[in-house]
C-alpha cells in the first residue's frame, strides 16, 4: 500500500473507535487539529524536517465545457460544418436572373419590381393546348389515322 492508503487505513481505524461515544469524538476532534497544526509546521520549514510548502502543491482544477455540437433525440438532419454551408450557399443559381450565389428567394431582382421590366415576358397561346403549335384537328387526324381495331 501506497503512503495515502496507509494514513486512510490509520485515521478510519481512529475515526470507527472515536464515534463510539461523545467525549472520545470530541477528544479526536482536537487531537486533529493539533495535528493539522504540527503538519502545517513541517511544510513550513519547522522542526520536522523539509518539504514541500502548500503553495507550491500543484491544484489540479478540472473544468468541464459544453460540447460543440449537441443533438436533439431523434433530430433528422445531421449538423453540417460552416465549409459546407458556404459550399451550398456558392452553388445555387437564381431562377430568376440566373446569377450564382444566390436563388429566387433572396433575388433583389425578384423582389424590386422595378427591374422586372428587365426580364422576357413568357407569352401563352391558349388555344395551343398541346403546346407545339398544331391546332386540335390536326392530332383529332392523327388519332384517327392510328386507330387499329383488332378484331
Amino acid at each position: 500500500m501506497g503512503r495515502h492508503g496507509v494514513l486512510s487505513h490509520k485515521a478510519q481505524v481512529l475515526v470507527d473507535d472515536a464515534a463510539l461515544t461523545n467525549a472520545r469524538s470530541t477528544f479526536l476532534i482536537g487531537e486533529f487539529e493539533m495535528l493539522n497544526l504540527r503538519v502545517k509546521k513541517i511544510d513550513n520549514g519547522g522542526d520536522f524536517g523539509k518539504g514541500k510548502s502548500s503553495s507550491q502543491s500543484r491544484e489540479v482544477q478540472q473544468v468541464i465545457e459544453d460540447p460543440r455540437g449537441v443533438r436533439v433525440k431523434e433530430c433528422g438532419k445531421r449538423l453540417k460544418s460552416s465549409k459546407e454551408k458556404a459550399m451550398a450557399r456558392s452553388s445555387r443559381q437564381c431562377s430568376v436572373c440566373g446569377v450564382n450565389g444566390y436563388d429566387k428567394r433572396t433575388c433583389p431582382n425578384f423582389h424590386d419590381r422595378s427591374n422586372v421590366s428587365n426580364f422576357p415576358e413568357i407569352q401563352y397561346d391558349y388555344d395551343d393546348v398541346q403546346g407545339d403549335g398544331r391546332d386540335d384537328a390536326t392530332f383529332t387526324s392523327i388519332a384517327s389515322n392510328n386507330f387499329y381495331f383488332g378484331l
